[in-house]
């Protein structure tokens, strides 16, 4: 007769076998990570502007001023006058100055209406550049109803020790949408709206007839 212990024993292992065999396992399953992250994206223009003059002029951008709330790395979606969510599992790539920069580059000589952007981190003296270009930000959300806020400040100034404003714009477009779920969407359409901007700032650099 077999030892009741061993069999105790043997009736144990086999039952430990079996919850490993039917895909039970005692160790914690691995988490997969939901986050996910945008960039802004340009888009080359349908045609240049004319030229102001022989050749465009050289322009040093400033770093992009942020209202303070927008600076943080998830993407916004405002739910009220006074409410906004920070989705925190869809977030900013890089920096949201960093890529507004790097679109209005990319955009102003697109369109012919620059000869060079000099970097916000370069440093540049008067003679380096024709206009300073300064940019203020003021919204760069979606809404939670569909609607995307975005808003922005921009001025032209001299090069020089005194430099003087030259043009001046503000823009805040009205037709752009998303479906309040898909946060790609709606960095397809902020990146739009940097596109706008850029065009608006085109415009500002013809006027200025240099």
């Amino acid at each position: 007769m077999m030892n009741p212990r061993l069999v105790f024993v043997v009736r144990g292992l086999a039952a430990t076998a079996g919850l490993l065999l039917g895909g039970c396992s005692l160790l914690p399953q691995a988490q997969v990570d939901p986050t996910r992250f945008y960039v802004l994206s340009f888009t080359p223009p349908a045609a240049p502007v004319a030229a102001p003059a022989e050749k465009p002029p050289v322009i040093h951008l400033r770093p992009v001023e942020l209202a303070s709330y927008i600076k943080a790395k998830p993407i916004i979606v405002r739910r009220g006058n006074n409410e906004i969510e920070f989705r925190e599992y869809a977030r900013w790539g890089e920096p949201l100055e960093a890529g507004i920069g790097r679109v209005l580059r990319e955009d102003l000589m697109a369109r012919g209406a620059a000869a060079a952007v000099l970097g916000a981190g370069l440093r540049a003296t008067e003679t380096d550049y024709d206009y300073a270009l300064i940019v203020r930000v003021l919204a760069c959300e979606g809404g939670a109803g569909g609607t995307v806020n975005f808003r922005a400040i921009w001025i032209i100034a001299s090069a020089g020790t005194t430099p003087k404003e030259v043009a001046r714009g503000e823009v805040q477009p009205t037709d752009l949408h998303w479906d309040g779920k898909n946060e790609g969407v709606l960095a397809a359409e902020l990146s739009r709206a940097v596109g706008l901007l850029a065009a608006d700032i085109a415009g500002g650099l013809l006027r200025s007839g240099k």
